[in-house]
């Protein structure tokens, strides 16, 4: 899922079964072409990402990633590097939120029977419209989205 600062969703992945790892989705899933075209317009991207996304900077070298430090045996974070996770987790849980308000359509609170792959992204797609509509509401900026007030 790729969000902005205003937490709004600017593109959800295909549905995919649960024991798919994050990461090898966001390697495989095709940004669609309105978000490529974006994506060239923006001078700078930044990332952020759990821990499961290290690998993200090699893939992507013209990208910030943002991805929290990770403690070793007998080498435990500093209390710099733990202000700099606590920041980044600031920015991340914009994230969570976005999911938490997509959990209120009850999308993903049971198992899906009988549906295609095609038609549950159809449905988690619908649902991240009305997602995005509840929240340019609350951002009183409805007539982006060609509502009036």
């Amino acid at each position: 899922m790729i969000i902005t600062l205003t937490a709004l969703i600017m593109d959800i992945s295909n549905a995919f079964n649960g024991s798919v790892h994050d990461f090898k989705i966001f390697k495989e899933q095709t940004i669609n072409r309105a978000l490529k075209k974006l994506l060239k317009l923006m001078k700078q991207i930044i990332v952020y990402g759990d821990s499961a996304y290290e690998a993200l900077e090699k893939i992507f070298p013209k990208w910030i990633c943002q991805i929290n430090e990770k403690g070793k045996r007998n080498h435990p974070l500093s209390d710099e590097q733990k202000l700099k996770n606590r920041i980044k987790t600031k920015v991340r849980i914009l994230v969570e939120h976005v999911i938490s308000r997509i959990k209120k359509y009850r999308c993903c609170l049971e198992r899906v029977r009988n549906m295609t792959a095609t038609q549950q992204s159809r449905y988690w797609n619908i649902v991240a419209g009305l997602c995005n509509l509840r929240r340019a509401e609350e951002l009183q900026i409805l007539h982006v989205f060609g509502y009036a007030y």
